[in-house]
């Protein structure tokens, strides 16, 4: 039914201030970051030592002196969105995947219309190179059709979550929109895995020698080994493209023209906070990243960016517990922490001291839901882009964690292949409710309304409203109220709202006399949402131009307060 809702302006004025004007024009989805260059960047070698030492001492100690204000993302397009690019594709975030394109996303040799697909691939599987020591010890592996892989055994700390979160992060992360691997939890026989007689070991002290049959056994027995003899292994694709060095969360790098933006000011980056605060990828650092050189025309090329290797998320656990415990709460070097516990004398009650396993057991580690807060959680040290955060970048990236449905999560989980039910549904369990507390934090302060959906040339633009269709709010809960402005002296226009099934909210877009295309007129048009009893939203204001015969959206802002237009 349409309503149409006058609103007072006593009831919507703050404090005033600036308008943010978008220009006639079609919203940018397309950032042309992969000009083909030449030549091809140099490697580089990220000390992991010097990295963390970097991010929990010199960095914070050198950013005291850098008085930084903050600052919104920079890479955002006039829709308060993130167009594609050699760091980001829009997947989720445009438009729905089924539950089997989001949990095989980063596979391009799965067809999700298979019945029964699974993550075996064609063996005999050829170990060509080995990884022996260093603490995650494995072999670079060739299948019957060429193509290559790191495959790396559980470990014998915790049965099963390393390889089964390595599968399922990589594809959040893809379904989220990043560049990923495809990883995957497969079953071998140990007469399955053939050594190639050329095989080589590199040690990460950089010796090389021949690979012998002991040092394979020795990696084979840190593997689960099934009841039927099977071993139990994490399979990750190599990756398209010469991969060059890790890619860094600050910067840019010199040797890619195409690299503009200081890492740490890409929404994207940011907005991964959300992502590893989620799934408690403590483990954010340049160490897993990695950039790639994919050629396009001869020797030219550019430069694409990976997130890598994921096995430290859903819980890790450490050989010294209470460090451990503190995972995802503290840093492994929380400066701020230590200062505060030597100064109370270690009486502050910390997340940590209530760390206890679940019912997985050790499997899961401390990886929980009753200890979560989504914007409390740390990485294991210091990242310079989850540090600049801000709210609109943290809720740009909710908005697409809200399309992860329970379906989503069940299929994601599945690819795990946990041993029993129980263990999987545990998993859910957390999962699940670590997803809805980032709901509840990031999408009930900006405005969760987005999609807009033009009808009728443009006189009414239809929004999503995520916290409905996310399950966050029941429907019947929810109010809106609106308003709208139309000319350039923003004259206050009543408005008319419909709500629709399914989380539909469409408003009729103010008019302005004498528009046309040869003078198009500016009209905005705001919406308020609102939980009875609960949270006010701040507005979603729609930018748009009056042509006369058809309005054009070209812009979406999200506002913190309510203020009144003005130029």
């Amino acid at each position: 039914m349409l309503v149409a809702i006058a609103l007072a302006l006593g009831l919507l004025s703050g404090c005033g201030g600036g308008l943010r004007r978008f220009p006639l024009a079609e919203p940018m989805w397309l950032d042309r970051d992969r000009r083909p260059f030449t030549p091809q960047p140099p490697e580089w070698y990220s000390p992991y030592v010097w990295d963390g030492a970097d991010n929990s001492v010199f960095r914070p100690l050198a950013d005291v002196w850098r008085f930084e204000l903050d600052r919104e993302s920079v890479n955002v397009n006039s829709m308060d969105e993130v167009p594609d690019s050699s760091w980001y594709t829009n997947r989720l975030s445009r438009g729905p995947l089924s539950p089997v394109q989001i949990a095989y996303g980063p596979c391009a040799d799965v067809d999700p219309a298979t019945p029964g697909i699974d993550d075996d691939v064609p063996g005999p599987l050829t170990i060509v190179r080995g990884k022996p020591d260093g603490s995650n010890p494995g072999f670079f592996v060739r299948d019957a059709n060429g193509q290559m892989y790191l495959m790396k055994p559980d470990g014998d700390l915790q049965a099963e979550r390393p390889s089964a979160s390595d599968a399922i992060a990589a594809s959040v992360y893809w379904s989220a929109g990043f560049f990923a691997p495809c990883n995957r939890v497969v079953f071998v026989r140990r007469e399955e895995l053939v050594l190639d007689p050329e095989a080589e070991v590199r040690r990460t002290d950089g010796r090389r020698g021949p690979l012998s049959q002991r040092t394979v056994d020795e990696i084979l027995d840190k593997a689960v080994e099934l009841p039927d003899g099977r071993l139990r292994f994490s399979l990750s694709q190599f990756i398209d493209g010469a991969p060059i060095a890790p890619w860094t969360y600050e910067g840019t790098w010199p040797h890619d023209p195409n690299d503009v933006i200081p890492h740490e000011h890409r929404r994207e980056v940011r907005g991964m906070y959300v992502l590893s605060s989620w799934l408690s990828h403590i483990d954010s650092r340049q160490e897993n990243t990695m950039s790639a050189w994919i050629e396009v025309d001869g020797d030219r090329g550019y430069v694409r960016h990976y997130m890598i290797d994921f096995s430290d998320t859903l819980g890790i656990l450490f050989t010294w517990d209470a460090l451990a415990r503190r995972f995802g709460h503290s840093g492994y070097f929380d400066v701020q922490h230590m200062t505060e516990d030597f100064l109370t004398l270690g009486l502050l009650d910390r997340p940590w001291h209530h760390a206890q396993f679940g019912a997985a057991g050790n499997v899961l580690g401390y990886y929980d839901l009753e200890r979560y807060e989504p914007d409390q959680w740390r990485p294991g040290y210091g990242n310079p882009a989850y540090e600049r955060m801000t709210e609109h970048d943290a809720a740009w990236m909710t908005r697409i964690v809200a399309r992860f449905g329970d379906d989503h999560l069940r299929a994601l989980i599945q690819r795990g292949r946990w041993s029993t039910e129980p263990l999987r549904d545990e998993v859910f369990r957390i999962v699940r409710g670590r997803r809805d507390r980032v709901l509840e934090r990031w999408l009930t302060r900006l405005s969760p309304l987005t999609s807009p959906v033009p009808e009728q040339d443009g006189a009414r633009v239809c929004v999503e409203d995520l916290a409905i269709t996310s399950g966050l709010r029941p429907s019947e809960t929810r109010v809106y109220l609106a308003r709208g402005f139309a000319g350039d002296d923003y004259t206050p226009r009543s408005t008319a709202l419909e709500t629709r099934p399914e989380g539909r909210v469409c408003v009729e877009m103010p008019r302005a006399d004498g528009a046309s295309h040869e003078q198009p007129q500016y009209v905005i048009a705001e919406i308020v949402a609102r939980t009875e009893g609960r949270e006010t939203t701040g507005p979603l204001r729609i930018h748009a131009y009056d042509l006369g015969d058809e309005v054009r959206v070209v812009g979406l802002e999200r506002l913190h307060g309510v203020e009144e237009p003005r130029r």
